[in-house]
Parts: C-alpha cells; sequence; structure tokens
C-alpha cells in the first residue's frame, strides 16, 4: 500500500501524532521572538546630549561626545550608541538575520533531503540555542552583527525542518489542522513576546528569556522519530513499517507489519539517486508548480512584512501595537482552516490572495478622504496582512502537498529563499513612495492569486512521492473507487508485489 494508505492502518491524527505536534508548535511559540527581536532589543529610547549647548542629540551643528538615554528601558541602541548618523545599523541588523535565514532554508533544505529531518533538525536546534544565548553576553557590536546572521540561520533550518516533519507525520485529513495549529501558535508568540517585553525592560534579560527556552527542546530528538514517509522516499521500507509499527502501537492500534506493508516504485527501491534542488527544475511540469510556489511566497514574505513597516503604530503603546500585529493574524488562520476544506487548497491561496491585493488598493484610496479615511485605510492594513497571514499558511500546506518526498525539503527551501529574499527587500519599498508602494503590494497579490490558480487541487488526493508522480498527474479529480486495466497490467503488479514480498522475506 501507498503511505498515506498506511497512515489511516496507522492513524491520521492519533496521541503519538498530537504528542509530536506539540512539541513542534510549543518550540515555535519563541521563533518569532528571534524573528521580530528587534522591535525591542533596537527600540531606540528618548535621548539627549549631555552637552547644554546642544539644540538636541543629534543637532547638525554641535557635535555630541556622550548621549543620555530615558531609564524606561534599555536596548542595543543605548548599549552602542546606535542614534543619530549610526541609527541605520539597526535597520541593517535586521537584514542580517534574514540573510541568515535565508542561508539556513538553502542549506538545511537540501541537507535533511539528504541525511533525513532528525539529525538535521536537532543540530539546526542546539546551534540555535548557543548562538541565541550568546548574543545576550556580548560587549562587541561586530560579535553580535555576526550572532544575528547565525541566528537567522540556524531559525531557517530549524522552522523549516519542523514543519515538515509534522506534516509528513499525519495524514492528509489532518494536515491543514496540524499546519494551522503550528503556525497559529508563531502568532500567539509574537503577542507573548510583546509581554514578555513589557516585563523585562533590561534588553540582555529580555533576549535571554527568549533564547534559554530551546535549551529544554533538546528532548525533542528522543521522542519523535525520523520520518517514516522519508525514510520510504529513499527506500528504507523496513525502517519506515518499523517506526509506523510504533505510532500505531502509541495510538492504541494493534496492528500487524503486514497490515502495513509500503510499496514504493521499484525505482525508487533500488535506485540511490540523492535528490537536491538542481531537480526542482528539470521536468516541465514541476518547474512551473515550482516556479507559481516561488512567486507566491516571495509575494506573501513581501505584501506581509510591506505591509507591518508601513501600517505605522496601531497604538500608542509600542508593546500593544506588536501585541495588536500578532492578534489580526489569528482570524486569518482560523479562515484559512475552514477555507481550506470547504473550498480547496487552491482556491482558498487564490481569495486570501486577492484580499490582501484589493485591500491595498482600498489602502490607497481612503488614504485620501481626510482623517476618518486615514483611520480606515488603517483598518484595511489591517485586512491586508489577516489574508496575507492566511496566505502564508495556506502555501506552507499547499507546497508541502505539491512537492514530492523526495525533494520536498530542497522545494520548501527553495520557496522560503524567495520568501527571505522578499523580505530583505521589504524594508527598501517604503522608498518607493505610499502610492506606488501600495500599488506594488496589490498588483503582486492579485497576480500570484490568480497563478494560483494554474495549480492543481490536492484536497483529499495522495501525496506524490516522487518527481515522476508530479509528471504523470493528469487530473485533478481524485480517481474512483474503480478502476479498469488490462489482464497484462495486473499480471505485471503480481509480478512486482511477489518480488517484493520475496525480498522482505530473505531479509528478515
Amino acid at each position: 500500500m501507498d503511505f498515506d494508505s498506511a497512515l489511516k492502518v496507522v492513524g491520521e491524527y492519533g496521541s503519538e501524532q498530537k504528542k509530536y505536534l506539540y512539541a513542534f508548535s510549543l518550540l515555535n511559540f519563541f521563533i518569532p521572538m528571534q524573528i521580530i527581536g528587534l522591535v525591542f532589543i533596537g527600540r531606540e529610547p528618548p535621548v539627549t546630549c549631555q552637552n547644554p549647548h546642544s539644540e538636541s542629540a543629534c543637532s547638525s551643528t554641535d557635535v555630541c561626545n556622550k548621549y543620555i538615554y530615558g531609564n524606561e528601558f534599555t536596548s542595543i541602541v543605548s548599549e552602542w550608541d546606535l542614534v543619530c548618523d549610526k541609527s541605520y545599523k539597526v535597520s541593517q541588523l535586521q537584514s542580517y538575520l534574514m540573510v541568515g535565514v535565508l542561508l539556513g532554508n538553502f542549506v538545511f533544505g537540501g541537507v535533511s533531503d539528504y541525511i533525513g529531518r532528525r539529525s538535521t533538525f536537532i543540530f539546526a536546534l542546539i546551534g540555535l540555542a548557543v548562538v541565541a544565548n550568546l548574543s545576550a553576553f556580548t560587549h562587541s557590536l561586530f560579535f553580535f552583527c555576526f550572532l544575528r546572521v547565525c541566528i537567522g540561520f540556524f531559525v531557517g533550518g530549524v522552522g523549516m525542518v519542523a514543519y515538515v516533519t509534522i506534516t509528513e507525520c499525519v495524514g492528509s485529513s489532518q494536515k491543514v489542522f496540524a499546519g494551522s495549529m503550528f503556525q497559529g501558535v508563531f502568532s500567539i508568540g509574537i503577542m507573548g513576546f510583546a509581554l514578555m517585553a513589557n516585563f523585562l525592560r533590561d534588553w540582555r534579560y529580555l533576549v535571554v528569556a527568549s533564547s534559554f527556552p530551546f535549551c529544554f527542546f533538546i528532548f525533542i530528538y528522543w521522542i519523535v522519530p525520523e520520518s517514516s514517509r522519508w525514510l520510504a522516499s529513499q527506500g528504507r521500507i523496513s525502517e519506515a513499517e518499523d517506526i509506523l509499527l510504533y505510532i500505531a502501537h502509541k495510538n492504541g492500534n494493534e496492528v500487524k507489519k503486514s497490515a502495513i506493508e509500503l510499496v514504493v516504485p521499484s525505482k525508487t527501491i533500488s535506485s540511490t539517486k540523492s535528490y537536491g534542488y538542481t531537480d526542482l527544475l528539470k521536468t516541465p511540469v514541476f518547474r512551473k508548480e515550482m516556479l507559481i510556489q516561488a512567486f507566491s511566497w516571495f509575494t506573501c514574505s513581501l505584501v506581509y512584512y510591506g505591509l507591518t513597516l508601513s501600517a505605522g503604530d496601531i497604538a500608542s503603546n509600542a508593546y500593544i501595537s506588536v501585541a495588536l500585529s500578532g492578534l489580526v493574524e489569528i482570524p486569518g488562520i482560523f479562515f484559512c482552516v475552514w477555507c481550506m476544506d470547504s473550498l480547496g487548497r487552491r482556491k482558498c491561496m487564490c481569495l486570501s490572495m486577492i484580499t490582501g491585493g484589493f485591500s491595498c488598493f482600498l489602502v490607497i484610496a481612503f488614504s485620501q478622504s481626510g482623517e476618518f479615511g486615514k483611520s480606515v485605510s488603517v483598518v484595511f492594513a489591517l485586512i491586508g496582512k489577516m489574508g496575507l497571514s492566511a496566505a502564508f499558511s495556506v502555501v506552507y500546506i499547499y507546497s508541502c502537498e505539491l512537492i514530492p518526498t523526495v525533494v520536498r525539503n530542497s522545494g520548501i527551501g527553495f520557496c522560503s529563499i524567495c520568501a527571505r529574499i522578499a523580505g530583505i527587500l521589504a524594508p527598501m519599498a517604503t522608498s518607493l513612495g505610499f502610492f506606488n508602494m501600495y500599488a506594488l503590494f496589490g498588483f503582486t497579490s492579485v497576480i500570484s492569486g490568480v497563478l494560483n490558480l494554474k495549480l492543481p487541487e490536492t484536497f483529499g488526493m495522495t501525496s506524490p512521492e516522487s518527481i515522476d508522480d508530479v509528471e504523470n498527474r493528469t487530473t485533478n479529480k481524485q480517481p474512483t473507487s474503480t478502476t479498469m486495466v488490462d489482464s497484462e497490467t495486473v499480471h505485471d503488479m503480481e509480478e512486482r508485489i511477489s518480488m517484493l514480498q520475496n525480498t522482505d522475506t530473505s531479509v528478515t
């Protein structure tokens, strides 16, 4: 049987898979604290110049030899005097982080497809725990910049491999819930970070509080086994079946190994080929799907971060502003949970992107209508972010279902690279001016939404295991329960099954 059928026997979402999901989701609560950490640790406190003759701290006529900062909170700005002509370095640090994430997606995506999910994940997690905690104790700005790149590098590996592992261990009917829960905890983590920063006003204490918990998640290595789907795709059938039997036992389903015998194409069993990024664009159908997905990820990241940066403070209190930016994502995630199972992945992706795009156009329209119009434009900016957050949740699940197992991590890594490039470019979009910036966001979102209609629907379909499965995909409809085949095909299938059974018997 194929892997999805085996999961139905084992249990698509039993107590064992729930344990995996809860562990990875709890870890994801702390990931946004690294990604948006500079919102608080890079925040500029009230500053004046010690020189009494200076009109301001950044006077163009007098040079300030010493800055005096308010005592409401501390940050790297007050630590290294990143004000006036040095203030640009704070925004550079965010770019350094995103460059690190880009590199992490590229490296860990290929590595996890080559050596497996489990080993790659634990290596990235240990690295993240080390460099994130080190950043709280450094007294060198240069070393702090280096650590930001390293944090991004390991965050890119941890987040991506964790998500892929979750979606591979649950049945197709539960992927939406599992993926949405994982993404939803990320949004809750944004709100949790705002609460944490409100009580910990010293930036070093805040970094330790948001980084030290990673050390406790090393236990995941002992409770989450290697992805059985990945093992099966590598031809390691016996190992995959053993893990499935273990999951079935923990789920309370007593099944025999003979009930979940996995059958994969003979070329997958006999081939020792290692797949990587170059395989993503070799074949025509898969190439078209990958390019559309890459553009979707790019657009989601560009518009999401662009709206976040351009909307400004939506409340007078910075901590409330950050909390609301996380809160507004929750409705979008709940919407996509309903939408993906009701309308399907393709239509839900299209609807979310187009909603975000038209919201950007409405921001432009209402921004010219006085104070009331400006307030309405902020609301539409938030609706746009909600739409893009929903699209982000959909695109993760949609891509995991579209990309075959043999290159799934490489494919997700490639798409994540496109998203990270957009994240680096998003702050630069503000230099285009208000109208051009929102017009860019609107057009790219709408175009991406329309392009997604060119992709096949994956709801209720078996996940592809090989690139050949993608190339041979000829219909978006679920196959009927009865399929007519000729006697020669049946005889050939019986011979293949017999060969596999004899091979399995000789090995055991």
